[in-house]
């Protein structure tokens, strides 16, 4: 799929681990012939949505990318890789858009059923993780990306390494925010998914809709 070497908020290798991540179980009734030509039918929506934003055109790939999502969510189940490659698509799509509410939401969706399916450690989370980083540092929403960054570092320095670029990748974001410390996080996964929940819209900086 042309998304595997795209790099926007989700690094080509992320990209490509998301496309060759191990199917789940479709939850919609399989049904041959039926099935297979739906999962066409996604499979040429994601190419359409994914054609449009590489090209710089995200505004006209967001039907494409609703459509696939949909039909991913009903043919896979939700958690399901394709699912959550449609649901980042979206959210690139609206994020390039300037329709920040729908793609912090996706962002937000595709890093929490990674960590819930696959946990902290797998690199589909890590990689989840770092877009919503982005994501909260491109509108300069300090308290939200801070304990993300904390516990991505804490998070890579462990399975990556303290020297990795990836680690230092996020020292340097850390390091750019307002009255950041160079500490060892403590913040556990649990404790990040229940202060993103409690962080309401209404506390965000304003956004489009």
């Amino acid at each position: 799929m042309a998304f595997c070497g795209d790099r926007r908020k989700w690094a080509s290798a992320a990209g490509l681990l998301l496309c060759m991540a191990p199917p789940l179980r479709a939850q919609a009734p399989y049904v041959p012939d039926v099935t297979e030509a739906r999962e066409a039918e996604w499979r040429k929506l994601a190419a359409a949505s994914q054609a449009a934003y590489a090209a710089g055109k995200a505004a006209d790939g967001v039907d494409e990318a609703r459509k696939a999502l949909a039909l991913a969510d009903e043919l896979f189940g939700v958690d399901d890789p394709r699912s959550l490659i449609s649901a980042n698509d979206l959210a690139l799509q609206l994020d390039s858009a300037g329709r920040f509410r729908g793609a912090e939401s996706l962002f937000r969706r595709v890093f929490d059923s990674y960590l819930r399916t696959r946990g902290e450690d797998d690199p589909n989370t890590q990689l989840a993780v770092e877009n919503l980083v982005d994501f909260y540092m491109a509108r300069k929403r300090y308290d939200a990306a801070g304990p993300l960054a904390d516990y991505a570092l804490s998070t890579f320095r462990r399975t990556t390494g303290t020297a990795s670029d990836r680690s230092r990748r996020m020292e340097r974001i850390i390091a750019a925010m307002p009255g950041a410390q160079m500490e060892k996080s403590t913040v556990t996964p649990s404790e990040i998914v229940e202060k993103m929940s409690m962080t309401t819209k209404d506390e965000a900086a304003p956004v489009q809709p």
